[in-house]
């Protein structure tokens, strides 16, 4: 409950006490009368402040996050998100009840807030994602996206995450459109979901900026191999993004650790591959590691 500062309170004007008032008793009564405006002044902003969406007695709060990664050659991705589920006991209990459309690419360098909803104290290890439908605009125009029936009966994502009484913790999902965007031969874009799934205090992230000479490189691939820490084996593959238009890429959702980034670039005027490979790339809790400039040759 927030504290609340009494206002001053002041009256203007004259006062003129009723003739059946004694002196001594009209001034007394004058007193009460400013200590009861005091008083009501004072319980107005801390009633308001009693109200709201505060986390429920004994109860902790999960709020779930969605950030993606981009995909060249694709200008807008629009998906709809039927629910998102938490897994509590033997039950799903909705996080997201009611659909939800984003455009992703939207979310490259910027996470956004799903939902959130209060759970009781404990350990928890899956939620469920329920993807409806998507479309996808490029270069040709806008197309359905073909959303396998799996998909749409839910994506069960594995996440270990803990709840404490009145706190509240956050998971983000990182919807990575590179890996999840597939175009099959016949021109049909099929949704094959990789999102990795991490508890938000848990996680940092890596953004810089690649270049070729002295011009963005956009639609480089960028790969964060892990090489040292206790959360991966070295040499697995954690998550990657591509660089958009400006050369500039953000990868999300990396325990802390040692990474080396990989970057691989075609070259539009040659068709030839460029590449660059950073190592020793530190990523630490709840921080960017911003590495610059990456210059692919």
């Amino acid at each position: 409950m927030p504290n609340a500062t009494a206002p001053s309170v002041r009256l203007t004007g004259a006062f003129r006490p009723p003739h059946r008032w004694a002196n001594n008793d009209w001034q007394a009564r004058y007193t009460s009368m400013l200590k009861r405006l005091w008083l009501l002044a004072a319980l107005i902003p801390i009633v308001g402040g009693c109200g709201g969406s505060g986390i429920g007695s004994g109860m902790g709060r999960l709020t779930v996050r969605m950030a993606d990664a981009p995909l060249s050659g694709v200008t807008a991705f629009e998906v709809t998100i039927g629910s998102v589920q938490a897994h509590v006991g033997n039950a799903w209990v909705d996080i997201v009840s009611a659909p939800i459309t984003l455009n992703l690419l939207q979310f490259a360098e910027h996470d956004t807030t799903l939902g959130s909803h209060d759970l009781p104290p404990g350990d928890y290890t899956q939620v469920r994602l329920f993807v409806t439908s998507a479309t996808v605009t490029d270069g040709t125009g806008t197309h359905d996206v073909v959303i396998p029936s799996d998909v749409q009966t839910g994506v069960k994502l594995d996440v270990d995450y803990t709840i404490t009484a009145d706190n509240n913790t956050e998971i983000l999902l990182d919807f990575n459109l590179l890996r999840s965007l597939h175009l099959d031969g016949d021109g049909t874009y099929r949704l094959d979901p990789v999102i990795p799934v991490v508890v938000l205090t848990n996680a940092g992230t890596i953004s810089g900026t690649v270049m070729f000479g002295t011009s963005p490189a956009p639609g480089a691939e960028i790969d964060a191999t892990y090489a040292a820490g206790a959360a991966f084996a070295p040499g697995t593959l954690v998550n990657g993004t591509m660089s958009q238009a400006d050369g500039t890429f953000k990868i999300w959702a990396l325990p802390p650790g040692t990474y080396t980034l990989n970057v691989t670039w075609t070259d539009p005027a040659t068709s030839t591959v460029k590449t660059a490979t950073l190592s020793g790339v530190v990523v630490t809790t709840g921080t960017d590691t911003a590495v610059g400039v990456v210059t692919v040759t």
